[in-house]
Parts: structure tokens; C-alpha cells; sequence
């Protein structure tokens, strides 16, 4: 009977033997010895593999004294027959035969005097043809993945690399398949070996592990797990260093938004984004969650506050989430809450459908896209909306009537003093989350999911660095050579540097007319220069240099208006008064040193000192192979070091892991995620006849197989269906 051996390194073993010996001593003969039978291995399976057949290893007998093995024999992977199956009958198209008796063997026997192993029997004939050298790589018994490259595997399908290109481009790093070792169908095993290795304990497991290791490279990472007494994890916040940094910095207006279908769990992924100094966007936080229920959200906003050391936002921007909103009522009650213009939009087109040739439809259109975006004054927005009222029937009336109800959080004349930074949408976070989705699905582990989030997230901050590279790099074109300007292009960042720019323009057609002590009308001329535009009123306090216009555009962006810009003109003042610079908008708004809720100093990018060192190892190595490749005694001198080396770091990274520990969560914890429930989720869809037969049936059978306990008890369990007390039931009354 085949025994198991222990698990050794081969590769070890590869490196002891001297290659340059001659090539009869890895040819097996009669009287040859070994130190060990895992030498005697390798010379029979390179000399398998040299000569075209396959090797496995065969049965051995062990001393019942010492408990060592006495004797060993290695076969050819043909020898032997297969048993006979009683299920051939049934079998519709029986696999290949692969065993053929052959008689190709080596036996091995211990010399107790010598403490070695000496071969006693050797068969090299075979009763099959061998395989020719272009087909000797596919022997099972000649491929191995090396460490190394199990490494690049995993790295290359966490790049988003598909294993079919990452197997071609391996082989042609190793000049081609054959020198590679291996075929696609062990690359795709040893990714999947992988990946189960990863979960092997289960995806609660995991992801403990996966945040275990931030907090080790990331002193300031964060991560809440909201865990119940029976070990269920059912939501999961996290922040790192650049997210918590941001956060102080441009944590002013964040968008929450959540998406589905990116994880096997089936749960939702709930980002908090925001703007940073360049416009673009930034991370704050994340969240994993299993439903959509208050308390869920409640507990993501408490737990992201606490990550940022209980600062709340100045506003909000959410979908029309009813939960979200009672949660952010409970969770931050002074912070201002905006619903997203485009979803409103949307589910307008939806309860306020357009018809062909008809007038009213398209008032009615115009009038509710003006109250989104136009309307500044209450009294055209309640007017228009009664003109809404009026024409609108049915089920758009009634949606009309729930929409007004939250018409603060939407309506352009009631956001109009809301610090928004322009704002109106949550398409901010939808498209992160649309890039998240290019590179996740509904197939992937927790693992691979976090995987991928980081990837995106890397990516995302990669373009920010290049904006910031380009923001030093760049000076910005000045339309008008004028002192205000000059001081803006030094002053912002390119995108809101052309966002003021564009105001000083407006402000050089703009007409103003002073009124009486210090305030002023501006406006402008319409297309023909004779229709007035609509004017607004600009307050200025020379003696404070407080300036404060009808528009609000300052308390809503953060930068002045044109028409604030035509009255500073007016009044002499050349550059713009310091309060009204906001430092997010300027190009320092990262010099300060940020700290965490601890009161350390956060590092943005706490692994950047060890991927340069990563990067200038890999420079040095490449240099010396590509110097010494081609001069046999060089590159024997560096391989035999490399290996010294090699030996001596493996050495130290287990003392280490050995004083320190790895700080992963042992399996002794129970602990899993809690599994979604899509019975919350009902469809608006209603259940034809032959559903509602099907279910009266399965209600049928489920009463008949209730247990003799509940029978005992003397309850009726009849009556209890009737009443939608039993399990599932009482929900399909409701669809």
C-alpha cells in the first residue's frame, strides 16, 4: 500500500545536488546510493522525465523497531492495472485506459552500516511508447509550479490579468510553454488552490485576516464588525490613512450611495465619497452591508464617525432611501441632508410620463426641471408647483404630494444657501461605483472582493497624484492680465482657478447701480442688449470687508460670484478679501500634517518605503542577470549565492513569525456572515395562478411534515397557517 510522505521542498534539494557532475550519476543503476530517499526521487523522476514517461512513488516498508523506512519502490506511472468496476455498465462513455503492467520500476533498500540507500532492482523497459521531447513537459510528473511562480500567478490575477494572458505571458518570459513547466490547466488549479486556501476558514475569517494585515502595514487603519452574540457578522465598516486624511481635509460635503451585486454574499457595497482640492474624486470610507434596514444604517454612520473622530459633515447627498433618511435624522441631526436631483429626475419621468403632441406634458416638464434647477425665490417654486398640481392626475399627483413633503432637501431655493460645493447628485459615488463594478461581480469572494476595492482605490488615488504632478507642473493661461487673477492663478487649482476666471469674466459685461447706503443691484444685459437679466442684491461693509450676495454662490461652492466681483471692482480691491479663500480650494490644501483619533501622525501611503525598496531590489537583480547571463562561471557564482541568501532570509522571516506572531484570528471563532435574506426584497410583480398553486402546494406539504413535537405540544398548526404565523407565509399576503 502507498504511503505518504512528508511534504519537502524539492527545490532544496535541487539546488544541494551539483549539477555539474557528470550526467551518468543521475542515470539509476544497480548499486547506486542516496543519501536520502527524497534524492533518490529526484534522479528517478528527472530520469523520467529525460526519457519521455511519467514516475509516481509506490509502496514501502517501514522497520518495527526505529519506525524507518527500510525499503521504497518508485514505478513508472504505467504500472498496474485498473480494478475492475461494477458501474462500468452504467457508465456511458467509460475514461481511457492509463495503465498498461508496465515493469519499469526502482527499488531501493537501506544499508544500515552506511545509513544509505542503495538501489537493489532496476527495470527500465517499457511495455508503451514514450513520449517524444516536445510533449515530455506534459507529463503530470515533470510539472510543478515553483513558489515564485505561484507568486506571479496571484499577482497577475489580482491585476485583473484573465489566466489565459497571464499564462501566455509567463510563457514567453521562460521562452516559451515548454520551458515554463507547466500547463494553463495548472495555472488555473494552483489560482484556484489559492483562493481556497484564503477561505478555507470562511469568509467571516477571512476578512478578519484581510483587516488584521491593514492594521499591521497601516498603523491608522480602521475597521468596525458588527458581530452578534450567535458569531454573525452583518456589517463592516473601514477607513485607512488616505481616506481618514482626506476626511479632515475635504470631509465638508460627502455623498453616500450603495451598490449591489459585487460580492458572492450577495451584500450591498456603501461608499462615502467626496471632492478634494483638484475636483476629483476621494474615498472617505466604505461599508459592507447585509440588508437595508435603519439600525444597519445607523450603526455604518456611527461607526464611520467614530473613524473620523465624531466629525460630521456639513452636508449630505443620499438616494431617496427612506431608511437612510430616518437613520441620518438619529445619526447626525445638525447635518443638512440633499436627495439626489437625478434620481428625483428620474422617477419623474416615471410617475410624470411625456405624451406625443401634448402641450401639458411638456409645461409640466419644463416646470418641474425648473423647480429642480432654476427657481431661486419660494414664491415661483410654490407657484409652479400649484401650476403641477393642477394638471397632473392620478399617480403623479400623488407622487407630486410625497415629493413636496421633502422639497427642502431638493428644491433649488431651499438648497440654494446649502454648502454644496455644486453638488446637487449622487453621481459622484454612482460613478465610482461604476468603476468598482468593472472590476467586480456577483462571483467573487470576500477576499477577491477586497482585492479588487483596493484596486480601484489604487487607481483612483494613482490619477490624483498625477493631477497633483501636473498642478506643479502647469501654470494656468490668464484671460485678462489683470491683479485678481494673478493672485487666483497662484492662489487655487487649475479647475477652480477656471472656475473664477469664468466669474471675472461675467463680471466684466455685468452693470451694477448703487442703492442706498451699501448695497448694489447687478445684473446684465440679455442677448440684445436691451433685456435686462435678473439682478442680485450684494451687500459690502467696506470698514469689515464682509461682501454677501442674493445668489449665495459663496455659501453654496466656496467661491465668489460675479455679481460679489463686480462690486469688489467697483470699490477698488484688487485681490480677494482672505475670508472668502477656502483653503480645500487651494493649491496647499495638503501641506498640513494630519493626525488620527489616537494622535498620531497619519502617513497617507504607510508601504511606499517598501515598494521603492521593492522596486530597487528588482533593478539591482535584473542589472546582474542581464550582466552575467551569458558567462557559465558568473552566473554559477551568483545562483550559489543567491541561494546562500535565500536560505538565510527564510531563516529570519521565521524567527520573526515565530516571536512576533502573525496577529490573524485562530478558527477556534465561530464567526461567518450573516446570510442575506431576498425575501425582503419583494417583487412588485404579482403572482400568477399556477404560482399561487404551486405555493397552496408547498403549504400543503409543509403542514403534513410538521414534527410529532409540535403535535404534542397542542398547538394546531393548521390554525396557525391560517393566520400567517407560520414561517414565510405571512409575507405572501402582503405581495
Amino acid at each position: 500500500m502507498e504511503e505518504q510522505e512528508d511534504d519537502l521542498d524539492m527545490e532544496e534539494y535541487e539546488d544541494d545536488l551539483d549539477m555539474e557532475e557528470h550526467e551518468d550519476d543521475f542515470v539509476p543503476r544497480l548499486g547506486m546510493e542516496f543519501e536520502t530517499l527524497d534524492e533518490a526521487w529526484l534522479v528517478w523522476n528527472d530520469y523520467g522525465g529525460r526519457n519521455g514517461f511519467g514516475v509516481r512513488k509506490g509502496k514501502g516498508n517501514k522497520s518495527r523497531t526505529d519506525d524507518v523506512i527500510v525499503s521504497k519502490w518508485f514505478f513508472c506511472n504505467c504500472e498496474g492495472k485498473r480494478e475492475i468496476d461494477k458501474r462500468d455498465n452504467l457508465t456511458k462513455k467509460s475514461r481511457a485506459e492509463t495503465r498498461t503492467g508496465c515493469r519499469a520500476r526502482l527499488v531501493l533498500r537501506l544499508d544500515r552500516e552506511i545509513h544509505k540507500y542503495k538501489v537493489v532492482e532496476f527495470v527500465k523497459e517499457h511495455n508503451h511508447p514514450l513520449q517524444p521531447p516536445e510533449a515530455r513537459y506534459l507529463i503530470p510528473s515533470q510539472r510543478k509550479i515553483p513558489e515564485i511562480a505561484c507568486f506571479d500567478i496571484q499577482v497577475a490575477a489580482s491585476s485583473g490579468i484573465s489566466p489565459k494572458d497571464a499564462h501566455e505571458l509567463h510563457s514567453r518570459q521562460h521562452g516559451g510553454i515548454r520551458g515554463l513547466g507547466y500547463t494553463m490547466v495548472d495555472h488555473r488549479n494552483c489560482l484556484r488552490n489559492q483562493r481556497k486556501q484564503a477561505m478555507q476558514y470562511g469568509a467571516a475569517i477571512a476578512m478578519t485576516k484581510y483587516f488584521s494585515k491593514r492594521s499591521i502595514e497601516d498603523p491608522s487603519f480602521k475597521h468596525f464588525e458588527d458581530t452578534s452574540e450567535e458569531g454573525e457578522i452583518s456589517n463592516v465598516v473601514w477607513t485607512d490613512a488616505k481616506m481618514i486624511a482626506s476626511y479632515v481635509r475635504f470631509g465638508d460635503v460627502v455623498v453616500f450611495d450603495i451598490t449591489f451585486g459585487t460580492n458572492k454574499e450577495k451584500w450591498a457595497v456603501g461608499t462615502f465619497v467626496g471632492f478634494n482640492h483638484l475636483r476629483e474624486i476621494v474615498v472617505f470610507g466604505a461599508a459592507l452591508m447585509c440588508d437595508k434596514k435603519i439600525e444597519s444604517f445607523e450603526w455604518v454612520f456611527t461607526k464611520f464617525l467614530e473613524a473620523h473622530g465624531d466629525k460630521k459633515p456639513i452636508t449630505i447627498f443620499t438616494d431617496q432611501d427612506a431608511a437612510i433618511g430616518h437613520a441620518l435624522e438619529e445619526i447626525m441631526p445638525d447635518t443638512r441632508h440633499g436627495l439626489c436631483t437625478w434620481h428625483i429626475n428620474q422617477n419623474r419621468l416615471k410617475h410624470l410620463p411625456k405624451k406625443k403632441n401634448d402641450e401639458i406634458s411638456k409645461v409640466v416638464a419644463s416646470k418641474f426641471y425648473d423647480c429642480l434647477y432654476r427657481y431661486d425665490e419660494e414664491k415661483e417654486f410654490n407657484d409652479a408647483f400649484s401650476f403641477l398640481m393642477e394638471n397632473v392626475n392620478g399617480k403623479g399627483k400623488k407622487w407630486l404630494k410625497f415629493i413636496y413633503k421633502r422639497k427642502e432637501k431638493w428644491a433649488y431655493c431651499f438648497m440654494k444657501d446649502a454648502h454644496t460645493l455644486g453638488i446637487r447628485s449622487t453621481q459622484m459615488s454612482e460613478s465610482f461605483n461604476s468603476d468598482l463594478k468593472d472590476y467586480l461581480n456577483c462571483k467573487l469572494d470576500v477576499c477577491r472582493f477586497m482585492e479588487q476595492f483596493d484596486r480601484v482605490l489604487s487607481q483612483k488615488r494613482e490619477k490624483e497624484v498625477v493631477s497633483e504632478f501636473e498642478v506643479r507642473q502647469k501654470t494656468p493661461r490668464l484671460v485678462f492680465k489683470i491683479p485678481i487673477l494673478r493672485v487666483a492663478s497662484d492662489l487655487y487649482t487649475p479647475k477652480m482657478f477656471e472656475l473664477f476666471q469664468a466669474e471675472v469674466e461675467l463680471s466684466m459685461e455685468a452693470h451694477i447701480e448703487c442703492q442706498e447706503g451699501n448695497t448694489y443691484t447687478v445684473g446684465k444685459c440679455g442677448v440684445d442688449n436691451e433685456t435686462p437679466c435678473k439682478s442680485k442684491q450684494v451687500v459690502w461693509t467696506r470698514e469689515d470687508q464682509i461682501i454677501s450676495c442674493s445668489c449665495k454662490k459663496f455659501e453654496r461652492v466656496g467661491i465668489l460670484c460675479w455679481h460679489a466681483l463686480k462690486v469688489l471692482d467697483r470699490e477698488d480691491i484688487k485681490v480677494i478679501p482672505p475670508r472668502y479663500i477656502l483653503n480645500r480650494w487651494t493649491r496647499a490644501a495638503k501641506v498640513d500634517t494630519v493626525v488620527d483619533v489616537e494622535g498620531r501622525r497619519i502617513i497617507e501611503d504607510p508601504m511606499l518605503d517598501v515598494r521603492n525598496r521593492n522596486a530597487d531590489y528588482f533593478r539591482i537583480l535584473t542589472e546582474i542577470c542581464g550582466k552575467v547571463g551569458q558567462n557559465e562561471e558568473l552566473a554559477h557564482l551568483v545562483r550559489n549565492r543567491l541561494l546562500e541568501l535565500r536560505r538565510e532570509c527564510n531563516e529570519k522571516c521565521e524567527n520573526l513569525a515565530t516571536t512576533s506572531g502573525d496577529g490573524n484570528p485562530t478558527p477556534e471563532h465561530p464567526l461567518h456572515l450573516k446570510k442575506k435574506n431576498d425575501g425582503d426584497r419583494r417583487s412588485k410583480r404579482k403572482p400568477s395562478c399556477i404560482e399561487k398553486k404551486t405555493r397552496a402546494k408547498k403549504s400543503k406539504d409543509k403542514t403534513i411534515s410538521i414534527s410529532q413535537d409540535s403535535l404534542r405540544s397542542g398547538t394546531n398548526p393548521t390554525q396557525d397557517i391560517s393566520e400567517g404565523n407560520f414561517g414565510c407565509f405571512s409575507d405572501l399576503e402582503s405581495i
